[in-house]
């Protein structure tokens, strides 16, 4: 598993990022806002398909999933992506 961080991403500052593998291949995950607001994780797996969560009190809501050509898909949240959101300091996801 590796580690990185950079900053300047539109729409707030990369606060981190890590890859993470899963059942389903390997995830990057990068966490924009501030180090006191995290406003948006975003999961993304090799295969294209991305998850973008918004954290609100503490808890990661999904604003968009999308699937490997990019369309937005009402889809299950995988079992593996709430351990992944609590890595970054959420306490889980809103089911």
């Amino acid at each position: 598993m590796s580690q990185s961080t950079t900053s300047g991403l539109p729409g707030g500052d990369r606060l981190g990022a890590f890859e993470v593998d899963t059942q389903d291949g390997t995830a990057t995950v990068e966490i924009i806002g501030s180090p006191n607001n995290p406003k948006r994780v975003d999961v993304h797996l090799e295969d294209d398909r991305r998850w973008i969560w918004g954290a609100q009190n503490g808890v990661a809501v999904l604003i968009m999933q999308l699937n490997a050509v990019g369309s937005s898909v009402d889809a299950d949240v995988p079992a593996w992506m709430e351990p992944i959101i609590q890595r970054t300091g959420l306490e889980g996801i809103d089911a």
